[in-house]
C-alpha cells in the first residue's frame, strides 16, 4: 500500500527509509541542525541525511535525491552498509543505510531543509548524546546507541 508520508506517520504505517551517513576526510561525521519549519524534529540535530523512499524509487536514487535536496550534494559515491528494522518512538522504518566520505567537498545546506551543520568526532558526538540528548532527534540517538556511526561493520 502506498499512502503519503503524512498519512503513514498519523497511522503508525511502517514506512522504508534511506539514512545517509556522510564523512570529511578527517573520518568526522556530519550532523545536521533541522530547519525550525520542519514538522517533524524542528531544529534538532539529525543524522547527515534521511527521507522516505518513494513509490518505486530505488534506495540509491532515494539517498542520491535528500543529498541533493537536504545538502546540495551531488555525484556522491554511496557506499551501502545494510537494512534494518527500525524502531523510533511511534514509527517503524524498514531502513537501509548508507555512507559517504566526502573529503573536503564543502556541504552548502538548503536552508529550508537544514538551518545549520558541523563535523564531530566520535568522542565529541558521544559527549552531546549524553549532556544534550534533548537537542538530538531519535533517529541519531538510535544511531548512536547502537553504534553504527563510528563503525565499518553496521
Amino acid at each position: 500500500m502506498v499512502v503519503p508520508s503524512a498519512t503513514a506517520h498519523a497511522q503508525r504505517l511502517a514506512m522504508k527509509s534511506v539514512f545517509v551517513f556522510i564523512y570529511n576526510k578527517q573520518g568526522k561525521f556530519f550532523l545536521q541542525r533541522r530547519a525550525d519549519n520542519k514538522t517533524l524534529a524542528p531544529g534538532m540535530w539529525d543524522i547527515s541525511a534521511a527521507t522516505h523512499v518513494a513509490a518505486n524509487e530505488a534506495l540509491e536514487a532515494s539517498a542520491e535525491r535528500v543529498l541533493l535536496k537536504e545538502l546540495n550534494l551531488t555525484s556522491i559515491s554511496l557506499h551501502y552498509k545494510n537494512s534494518q528494522q527500525v524502531r523510533i518512538d511511534d514509527a517503524t522504518l524498514w531502513s537501509s543505510i548508507y555512507s559517504a566520505n566526502i573529503g573536503a567537498r564543502t556541504i552548502t545546506p538548503n536552508p529550508e531543509e537544514v538551518q545549520d551543520g558541523l563535523y564531530v568526532d566520535a568522542e565529541e558526538l558521544q559527549s552531546l548524546y549524553e549532556h544534550f540528548p534533548d537537542l538530538l532527534t531519535s533517529i541519531l540517538k538510535w544511531a548512536i546507541r547502537e553504534n553504527i556511526i563510528f563503525t565499518d561493520s553496521i
